[in-house]
């Protein structure tokens, strides 16, 4: 007896015999733990944002022109000259000429120490949409105003580049194209990455499904029942009990009145 009251205890539960509602309980069980992880995971979030890296980004855009008389047909001619050239202009604007004089321009660092026209090129993304003159110069950088300098510096060196290339010493001196500038680049106010909110969002996640996995695997681990509404012990039949008793001593008492 002694040793069966020992052995008594929470009685065991398997892990396939759980269904929705034993794990909506386990969750309910352990709520501060969960909220106490996606707190810390949220810490740890922000604390990450601050250490990684920010990249900026800064755009700038210029227009492909051929100087000449003032006129509809002038300006027509203008645009499709500029439209012919874009596909040159962006291969240009990307290209060692350019970026090596940005580079040498760059005299008080604000682009960084000792940057190479790879590391520059990069960091560039120059394209031109169809149909039209205009360049469009995307630059990124560790801070804003690298990035800012690196989209205008390349806008302002392929001007002179551009006008030195295309010169003529014809009748009219002159570059036989410009480049004009549309937008300059501004210097942004906040990274284009990491994104704050991505980065805590993402860490409130991977919190909350470690919680999850640690409580469930924790109670699964255990495999003991701990709240009653888990426990789906059938009912043991008392009535029947009490009749199988008494049709079991119905002849004792049978003989006995007969002894009597």
């Amino acid at each position: 007896m002694e040793a069966a009251a020992e052995l008594r205890g929470p009685p065991m539960r398997s892990p396939s015999t759980r269904r929705p509602a034993d794990y909506l309980a386990i969750v309910r069980r352990n709520l501060v733990v969960l909220v106490a992880s996606v707190i810390a995971a949220a810490a740890v979030g922000a604390g990450a944002y601050a250490l990684i890296p920010k990249t900026y980004e800064a755009h700038s855009s210029a227009l492909i022109i051929a100087p000449g008389p003032a006129s509809v047909g002038a300006e027509r001619a203008s645009d499709l000259a500029g439209q012919l050239r874009s596909a040159s202009y962006v291969q240009l604007a990307v290209s060692d000429q350019v970026l090596a004089r940005v580079a040498r321009a760059d005299a008080a660092g604000v682009l960084g120490d000792a940057v190479t026209p790879e590391d520059l090129r990069a960091r560039l993304t120059v394209t031109s949409p169809l149909d039209n003159a205009v360049l469009d110069v995307v630059a990124t950088g560790p801070t804003g105003e690298s990035a800012a300098h690196l989209a205008g510096a390349v806008v302002d060196v392929l001007r002179v580049l551009v006008t030195e290339l295309e010169w003529s010493d014809g009748p009219v001196a002159g570059p036989l194209h410009e480049i004009d500038v549309i937008d300059v680049a501004s210097v942004p106010d906040s990274p284009v990455l990491p994104e704050f909110w991505g980065t805590i969002t993402t860490a409130v996640l991977l919190g909350l499904l470690v919680g999850l996995v640690l409580v469930i695997g924790v109670e699964v681990a255990r495999d003991r029942v701990v709240d009653p509404r888990e426990a789906r012990v059938p009912r043991t039949s008392r009535p029947s009990s009490r009749r199988h008793d008494a049709h079991r001593g119905a002849p004792l008492e049978g003989a006995i009145g007969g002894g009597a």
